[in-house]
């Protein structure tokens, strides 16, 4: 199965007008329903760790989870959340209310503007496969460098039994106008396990490692 290389964000007007807002409900709801959230969040918070930087954050809702976690086990953690697009923050921040644990910040994954070892962590999740293997290649060398301990990324899987799983999901959602996210197309764009450490070793990762996660996410950190 080919990487497909093509835009999601549909090109409807008027009543069938782009929705931001639910198409980031849509992205989370996908994660959930593909068993991806939950299991990740336990991955990050696995870390002895406290400093958090989530790339690509869209409507924060990995930092919620890993926060509203953190607080159930009593532990102190504290998330940077940023994005390039002012609207995406505009929404998580809506939706996070007045977190004095949660700030953000709106920059491009491609030049990150922090010093060197800035974060114990640094995630990115669900996005990966929305970057051309080139650009990948700078967020992942970006990530791997304001990262103390690893970077961590989790996304779909490139296959067909992910992108049938997601069709027939998409059957389901109660929504027949056009999306910008089609978590098919997102598998379709996604990555295999051999191409991301691939990408990771070019950007300069000292030990990539892979593992599948659930059925159709695979994580991609450097080192154990």
């Amino acid at each position: 199965m080919r990487r497909a290389a093509f835009s999601q964000r549909s090109t409807a007007t008027g009543a069938e007008a782009y929705d931001f807002a639910s198409e980031l409900d849509l992205v989370e709801q996908t994660s959930r329903r593909l068993g991806g959230l939950e299991p990740f969040v336990a991955d990050v918070l696995s870390y002895d760790a406290s400093w958090l930087l989530d790339v690509c954050c869209g409507a924060a809702e990995l930092p919620r989870a890993v926060l509203a976690e953190a607080r159930a086990r009593g532990r102190r953690f504290e998330v940077v959340a940023l994005d390039a697009s002012d609207e995406a923050l505009s929404i998580a921040q809506a939706r996070t209310g007045d977190d004095r644990c949660l700030r953000y910040v709106r920059a491009d994954a491609r030049w990150l503007p922090f010093p060197d070892a800035s974060f114990d962590l640094a995630t990115l999740h669900l996005s990966m496969h929305l970057f051309e293997p080139d650009a990948a290649v700078e967020v992942l060398r970006e990530m791997r460098r304001v990262a103390r301990v690893s970077p961590i990324v989790c996304d779909l899987e490139r296959s067909r039994l992910a992108a049938l799983a997601a069709t027939t999901l998409a059957r389901f959602d109660g929504r027949s106008r056009p999306r910008s996210y089609d978590a098919s197309i997102a598998i379709k764009r996604s990555y295999t396990m051999s191409e991301l450490e691939e990408l990771a070793l070019q950007a300069g990762w000292e030990a990539p490692t892979l593992s599948r996660l659930g059925l159709f996410h695979i994580v991609l950190r450097d080192g154990d």
